[in-house]
């Protein structure tokens, strides 16, 4: 079972993976848009750090929604309000357990990657984000190493 701890490691590390290699987030931004991006999701995740630090959620939805909304509300473009409508969706699909299983958080991103489809008006093979969440989330049913892997 996967609980709130689970949830807020796991953010915290996207945290520091993200302050890792924001440069070469806004280095492959640059090629096409306004290379803003690394350092847009630095900051939103930062935000997600603090925010968890401050007052950690005790429910692994929690968790998400706050993260979720704290990217809405500090990441510019359409990364904030795209992530976070991941995690904001995903958190809530949760709902309040204490603790949920692999295949619950599996079929949450499904929720979440779905609103993000719908928010973003796309679909798979369209060249975004989705191209990459929707084989994640289909194989994180058999494992993290599967959905990693994908």
């Amino acid at each position: 079972m996967l609980d709130a701890d689970f949830f807020h490691r796991w953010m915290t590390a996207a945290a520091g993976l993200v302050d890792r290699d924001a440069a070469h987030l806004t280095e492959l931004d640059s090629a096409i848009g306004d290379a803003d991006h690394g350092s847009n999701l630095q900051r939103g995740f930062a935000a997600v750090a603090a925010a968890l630090a401050k007052e950690p959620p005790r429910t692994p939805g929690a968790v998400l929604a706050l993260a979720g909304r704290q990217l809405i509300s500090t990441v510019g473009g359409a990364s904030g309000p795209l992530y976070g409508t991941l995690l904001r969706r995903t958190g809530k699909a949760l709902g309040d357990a204490p603790a949920v299983s692999p295949a619950d958080l599996a079929r949450a991103l499904g929720e979440g990657v779905a609103a993000v489809a719908q928010l973003g008006g796309a679909q798979a093979g369209d060249k975004t984000m989705l191209d990459a969440l929707l084989p994640a989330v289909d194989a994180l049913g058999t494992s993290f190493a599967a959905g990693r892997d994908a």
